[in-house]
C-alpha cells in the first residue's frame, strides 16, 4: 500500500480520519488493531526493501566508477554504449572536440566564436550552445578523469581520452583568465 513510511503515515492519517480503505491483494482490515499492526509491519518491510534497493544501486554505481567506467550518459564526443560499458570516442565528434580544445587554448577564441567556428551538434541535432561549450571545456572526462558534479569526487577513467591533460590544463588557464 505504500513504498515509504511517509506515504504510509499519510494513509494512516486518512484512516484515522474515518476514510475506509480496501486492498485488492490483501485481506487487511485497517479498522482493527491487528489489521493496522500487520499493515504497519508491511509498510516498514517495504520501506526497508526500497532503502536496500537504493543502497545496492549506489554500490553498483560506485563499483563501476572504481573500475573506471562512467555509468551515466556519455558526454558529447562519446556515443552512449550503455551504462556498464567503457565509453569510446565518437569518430565524427571527437575530432571536433579535440580541435575545440586546441583552438580555445590559443586564447584567440571565445565560447561564442568557438561555437561559430565548429559545427558540433548535441544529441538532439541542435548546435551546441555556449553553455554547452563551457561544460565541454571544463570536463576532465576528455583527458581521462571522471568527475561527479554533485559531490566533486574524481575517479580515474579507463575510457580513451580525446585530449591530453596538458591541453586541458592550458584551456583551464584561458578560461580562468
Amino acid at each position: 500500500s505504500a513504498r515509504n513510511l511517509r506515504d504510509w503515515a499519510d494513509l494512516a492519517d486518512l484512516i484515522d480520519a474515518g476514510i475506509e480503505f480496501h486492498f485488492a491483494a490483501d485481506g487487511l482490515n485497517l479498522n482493527t488493531r491487528s489489521g493496522r499492526l500487520s499493515a504497519d509491519i508491511q509498510a516498514v518491510v517495504a520501506a526497508d526493501y526500497i532503502r536496500n534497493l537504493s543502497e545496492e544501486a549506489r554500490k553498483g554505481f560506485y563499483g563501476r566508477l572504481k573500475q573506471g567506467i562512467y555509468p551515466l550518459r556519455a558526454p558529447t564526443g562519446y556515443p552512449n554504449n550503455g551504462g556498464g560499458k567503457v565509453k569510446t570516442p565518437d569518430p565524427e565528434r571527437a575530432p571536433i572536440i579535440a580541435k575545440a580544445f586546441k583552438l580555445y587554448a590559443t586564447g584567440e577564441y571565445t565560447l561564442r566564436t568557438l561555437r561559430e567556428a565548429l559545427p558540433l551538434t548535441s544529441r538532439d541535432g541542435k548546435p551546441v550552445s555556449i553553455v554547452g561549450w563551457s561544460k565541454i571545456l571544463n570536463n576532465p572526462f576528455y583527458y581521462g578523469l571522471i568527475r561527479l558534479r554533485k559531490t566533486g569526487e574524481v575517479f580515474e577513467g579507463i575510457h580513451s581520452p580525446i585530449i591530453s591533460r596538458e591541453l586541458f590544463e592550458e584551456v583551464q588557464g584561458v578560461l580562468s583568465g
